[in-house]
């Protein structure tokens, strides 16, 4: 009896992060005739867990009866940077940003992907544009390649991580997009702890070796400000 009571929870709790996942940045509302569909549960069930979520804040209500994810999304995220020390990252993304007129971001591993916690736009029109919070391949890209050689790679004698770990650095030219280059560092803790990777990305036509050696000189400068245990 108990056993089966704790299967009927482990399964609400699922169907609730199930519902919370269908949310993304290129379909931020539903309604729940559509979550239904996309997750294949009945309307009784799906409007009991929407209620709940609601109820909690992590789902809110429109007006026109579709549902988009709610505040305490926010408040989750805010306990998320500050577990994080995001607080010293987010600055320091922004003043490269600044600095370089190129998009800056902050990745780190998850679940064998890399995911974008942080990102600065450029400002100008022609950019690279990618959303927080997004998750990629973990082997591809200058992010990609500077977590795996800090992290499962790291203790690689030779070889391609090892050259990377030697460089400091890593540049992906073309690599996703013939038009894109992404210039890429390790953020390394006091104790020496690898934390994740800064990334600087933009169009390839504003980018040749004296900008690769300014963007080096700008890490440098600015990760010398970070300050993690």
């Amino acid at each position: 009896m108990i056993l089966r009571s704790l299967d009927k929870k482990h399964n609400a709790i699922e169907k609730c992060l199930q519902i919370l996942s269908v949310f993304s940045l290129d379909k931020t509302q539903f309604s729940i005739n559509e979550i239904c569909e996309k997750l294949d549960f009945n309307i009784s069930t799906t409007y009991r867990i929407l209620s709940t979520l609601e109820e909690y804040g992590y789902i809110s209500r429109l007006k026109n009866k579709d549902y988009v994810v709610g505040t305490q999304a926010l408040y989750l995220s805010a306990i998320y940077t500050q577990s994080n020390r995001l607080e010293q990252i987010r600055p320091i993304i922004d003043e490269i940003r600044d600095i370089s007129g190129e998009t800056a971001s902050f990745f780190v591993e998850e679940d064998s992907m890399r995911i974008c916690l942080y990102r600065a736009h450029s400002r100008d029109e022609i950019r690279h544009n990618i959303e927080q919070g997004s998750r990629l391949e973990l082997n591809r890209g200058a992010s990609g390649r500077i977590i795996l050689a800090y992290g499962k790679r790291k203790n690689d004698k030779t070889g391609f991580y090892k050259e990377i770990r030697d460089a400091g650095y890593y540049l992906s030219i073309r690599e996703h997009n013939a038009s894109l280059f992404a210039l890429a560092v390790p953020v390394i803790s006091s104790s020496s702890k690898f934390v994740g990777a800064i990334v600087v990305s933009g169009p390839i036509s504003r980018f040749n070796d004296k900008q690769k050696i300014f963007l080096l000189k700008l890490f440098k400068s600015q990760l010398a400000n970070i300050v993690m245990p």
